[in-house]
């Protein structure tokens, strides 16, 4: 066995996580979770995974979706556990914070639940999200502070989880918020609005929108390297990069497919997007092109790249 690059991602269509080989795209492992998992974490460690399992495929779809967490050893290449969400429904994201408190959002509930044990499989807390469509989560690396994107409200709440009956602050932002993202001295959040087709940037000590940016069509998930947002661009079939000095300075590389997700690999510069024909799209973002793509099973979605012995 030999030290390997491997692309993690979740396949919502079937209801799995999958391994990839970074460089070759062949699949390795496949690790069967409960029905329709949307959004996970990793450990610190990077060797527990958290899968949400929403129960249904889309935010749309009717239903009373899922209530669990599924847990997965990622060197095991096995599942290992479960959290378990009780009433509430349709957990559709999850976070870490620096401690290993573990949040889960549940979105047919307006629902943050805080696990401060996720070995055991209980939630502690239930805090509501005071919005309506929680979809998206980030929270502070001390545990502070979590934000929740609410889609049909077009808010972020701000919740105190260490200070539970501290009221949340409600922040309007644009229409439709997702995915939202830190900078690295935690000074500011910003939030994608998929239909406003805008970022919103969020003052975290102030609970306070500073602005927006427009963006092309579709912003829908987010992360960051050490200079820009890399943004999946749902509506728009690309990846966009936005230079966190100068929000104005922006550029798409096309994609062939509606994007879902972007993952971000450090050592390579490359971001991963997942897209709507079953493939994760590899881009280079030095060069911005794309440089290959990885097929994968049924509605990939969140991906990442950990180092592990195969």
């Amino acid at each position: 066995m030999a030290l390997r690059e491997v692309m993690l991602v979740v396949q919502k269509g079937d209801h799995s996580l999958g391994y990839y080989d970074f460089e070759t795209g062949q699949e390795l492992a496949r690790v069967p979770v409960d029905p329709f998992p949307h959004e996970f974490t990793l450990s610190a460690d990077r060797r527990t995974a958290y899968l949400a399992s929403f129960g249904v495929a889309l935010a749309e779809h009717s239903g009373e979706g899922g209530s669990t967490v599924s847990v997965v050893d990622i060197p095991g290449r096995c599942r290992v556990g479960t959290v378990h969400c009780g009433d509430y429904r349709r957990p559709h994201d999850v976070a870490l914070d620096g401690r290993g408190t573990l949040y889960v959002l549940c979105e047919g509930s307006s629902r943050l639940l805080i696990v401060r044990d996720p070995a055991s499989g209980r939630f502690d807390q239930a805090l509501s999200t005071l919005g309506g469509g929680s979809h998206m989560v980030t929270v502070l690396r001390d545990g502070s502070v979590a934000f929740c994107s609410n889609m049909e409200s077009g808010t972020v709440t701000a919740l105190f989880p260490d200070a539970p009956d501290c009221p949340g602050v409600v922040i309007p932002v644009g229409k439709h918020a997702e995915g939202s993202v830190l900078d690295a001295e935690e000074r500011r959040l910003y939030v994608m609005n998929r239909e406003s087709a805008e970022i919103s940037i969020i003052d975290v000590k102030r609970l306070q929108v500073l602005g927006s940016v427009p963006t092309p069509p579709g912003p829908v998930r987010v992360c960051r390297d050490a200079e820009r947002l890399l943004v999946a661009l749902y509506h728009g079939c690309g990846l966009l990069t936005v230079d966190l000095k100068n929000l104005a300075k922006q550029r798409v590389v096309p994609l062939p497919a509606k994007a879902i997700s972007v993952g971000y690999h450090a050592p390579s510069h490359t971001a991963l997007l997942s897209c709507h024909d079953q493939r994760v799209y590899l881009v280079d973002t030095v060069s911005n092109a794309v440089i290959r793509w990885i097929a994968t099973r049924s509605d990939p979605d969140p991906v990442t790249v950990v180092r592990m012995e195969i």
